[in-house]
This record gives C-alpha cells, structure tokens and sequence, in this order.
C-alpha cells in the first residue's frame, strides 16, 4: 500500500490569511489536488472560532488535508495531510501551504505506509505486559 501522512506544524503565519475562512480553504483545496484528489470530489468544512482561530478539514476519496490554528501562539497552525496515491509530492504540497500562509518556520513528521518505512503496530495488550 502507498500513500502516508504527515503531521506538520507552522510557525510565525500572515494572520490575515490564517484568520480568514476562505483563504485557508482555498489554500488546503489547492494542496488536495495537489495530493491527487480528483476535481469535483472534495468536500469542505471549515468552522471559524471566536474570537480567534478555526479548524478545516478538506476531503476526497484519494486525499485529506486538516488544519487547526492557534494565533494567540506565535500564529502557528497543525497540519495532518494524507494521501494514498504514489506519485504524488507530499513535501512540495507542505511547502505550498507553508507560503500560502506565509509561515516563517515549519516542523514536520512523516509517516509511509508499507516499504521500509512500515507504521510499526503493537496491541495494547502487549504493551500493558511490556511494562510489568
């Protein structure tokens, strides 16, 4: 199986964009596409905070972005992006949307699915047991 997800945090971000509903879904519509998602098949939901912040989260069969801003820090956001198609180019997207909202700085984790970078599992029955 390919595709992943990366957790990304961005720092120091243009608050006019990041306080705004519309730019921020157009900016995380734009990396869907980006991850492969075919056009027509994203939905949006994007629920503003008062007095600050908002959460989005775009969805398609093929790819997800999701943000959640906290300007009263350092007008920072979290990111999580997935995506299931291999040809695409994760780390472009993240630094699309890292200008698009003219973040300074940007933290990343990142997760494959299958290969050598396999998602190691263990049941919390085992490690319950490990603890002993």
């Amino acid at each position: 199986m390919t595709g992943g997800r990366w957790v990304a945090e961005i720092y120091g971000c243009n608050l006019e964009v990041l306080e705004n509903p519309k730019l921020v879904e157009v900016a995380l519509k734009d990396a869907v596409f980006k991850l492969g998602a075919p056009p027509g098949s994203v939905q949006a939901t994007v629920y503003k905070f008062y007095p600050q912040g908002l959460s989005a989260a775009i969805l398609s069969p093929v790819a997800a972005v999701m943000i959640h801003t906290w300007p009263e820090d350092d007008a920072s956001a979290a990111l999580d992006l997935y995506f299931y198609k291999p040809d695409v180019d994760p780390e472009s997207v993240l630094r699309g949307l890292a200008r698009a909202f003219g973040a300074r700085e940007e933290s990343a984790f990142r997760l494959w699915r299958g290969g050598e970078h396999e998602i190691k599992r263990r049941s919390q029955g085992n490690a319950s047991r490990s603890n002993r």
